[in-house]
């Protein structure tokens, strides 16, 4: 922000000092140079201020509880889905049929 102020102050002053006589000059670098005090202790005065803290802390309080929203949501969506997985299995046997599972061993010999 700083150098923000300052190049806007070095612009207005170049313009200005190009038409104007040696004392218009000197007042309006005397006027640059407390227009740009002004603004930075504008600046500090808002920084500073209780607002800007309250905003700051409103700030952090809604990250957190953004946070938790996401975390109560992704248990969710994780519950939901172990519900579902439960139900297709249920429902995969649930027509009365049977599953065998049957294991076969082959053995080689050696010559």
């Amino acid at each position: 922000m700083r150098h923000l102020i300052f190049t806007l102050a070095a612009a207005g002053a170049a313009l200005t000092l190009g038409a104007c006589t040696k004392a218009e000059q000197a007042r309006t670098e005397d006027n640059v140079q407390k227009a740009t005090a002004d603004v930075v202790a504008a600046g500090k005065e808002v920084a500073d201020s209780p607002v800007v803290e309250k905003a700051g802390e409103s700030l952090k309080e809604a990250a957190q509880d953004t946070g938790t929203v996401l975390k109560d949501a992704a248990k969710g969506a994780v519950s939901g889905a172990k519900q579902g997985m439960a139900k297709v299995d249920d429902n995969r046997h649930s027509d009365g049929s049977t599953t065998t599972t049957t294991t076969t061993t082959v053995e080689t010999k050696k010559n």
